[in-house]
């Protein structure tokens, strides 16, 4: 390679590394840290087919190696979930057997050891301490869409399960028994709590609950105020002001629109915004306009589009 091409080339290698080094340096190290396991308990037995496995946090980590092999991990049959989560608690259906579990911490550039315990389920006489674990839709979901299919882990033994729905006011709007792991259900608009429990038919277990806010309705189209329409000023620092009528339903937000031509093809600024709004501008005509939107992805009609002058 010519040399004076490599001294060019030098000064940029170097800045890269830099970068690469400042990179690795902003990672906190947490491969010292030792994972500390709260359950199942080591060498435990259990008399139940649902296991909740929970450890405490480790400061700095991003996620958990979460591993479970049957019967150990020194001679496998089976490794029976390998997976990652942000949790420290996990809820896992494992048939009657002997169990090795451990997990281990990891951000981005570091981890720490594995912790292994052991455990034994025996038998499944306690099912009644099974936990329905409800798959979709997630906990607390905003929507606009009225039409889901909820839907839950199956339940080792289990021979049906209970859903139930309540609206606001804690009224059952739906009650059913299936021996399926899902339900389509039409949603009006509101709030609602949903919950499912497993029979083996002589035992039941406890609910699991979720809730979930379906808001069909866009927001209410703004009106504009200030600045008049078609106004002029000597003032650069300009109060929007506008006003909405609420709805009833998942939180709306306001957003401004100021263009410099009245094709609006040409944004100026565009900001989420509650009246009133300030904003200083150089000297012009602009046209501007309000939208609104809610949290359930819903989206309003914008309003009159309104021009000013600053001279």
């Amino acid at each position: 390679m010519n040399k004076s091409i490599l001294y060019k080339l030098l000064p940029l290698v170097l800045l890269l590394a830099l970068f690469s080094c400042e990179e690795i340096l902003l990672v906190d190290d947490i491969s010292d840290k030792e994972i500390t396991l709260i359950a199942p308990a080591n060498n435990s037995v259990l008399f139940s087919t649902g296991v909740s496995f929970s450890w405490d946090k480790i400061k700095n980590a991003d996620k958990y190696h979460l591993q479970i092999a049957k019967p150990n991990f020194t001679s496998p049959v089976q490794i029976v979930l390998d997976t990652l989560v942000t949790s420290t608690i996990f809820n896992q259906q494992l048939n009657i057997g002997k169990y090795e579990w451990r997990v281990k911490a990891v951000n981005s550039g570091y981890e720490t050891a594995y912790k292994t315990w052991s455990f034994e389920i025996l038998n499944n006489d306690d099912f009644q301490d099974n936990t329905v674990v409800l798959l979709a839709p997630g906990n607390n979901l905003i929507t606009k869409n009225v039409a889901q299919k909820l839907s839950w882990q199956s339940i080792i033994g289990a021979s049906e399960y209970q859903l139930q729905i309540y609206d606001s006011n804690n009224v059952i709007v739906k009650e059913e028994k299936t021996s399926s792991t899902n339900i389509d259900y039409t949603f009006a608009d509101g709030n609602f709590s949903w919950k499912v429990r497993a029979t083996n038919g002589s035992k039941e277990t406890l609910y699991t609950t979720r809730t979930i806010l379906v808001d069909t309705k866009a927001p209410n189209t703004p009106v504009l105020s200030n600045p008049v329409n078609a106004s002029s000023t000597t003032a650069t620092d300009i109060n929007f002001q506008f006003s909405r009528t609420s709805i009833s339903g998942s939180t709306e937000t306001d957003s401004i629109y100021v263009y410099n031509e009245s094709a609006l093809t040409n944004l100026n600024f565009k900001d989420k915004a509650s009246s009133p709004y300030n904003k200083t501008l150089t000297k012009g005509t602009y046209y501007w306009y309000v939208k609104s939107f809610d949290e359930a992805g819903n989206t309003g009609e914008k309003s009159t589009v309104f021009s000013f002058t600053i001279n």
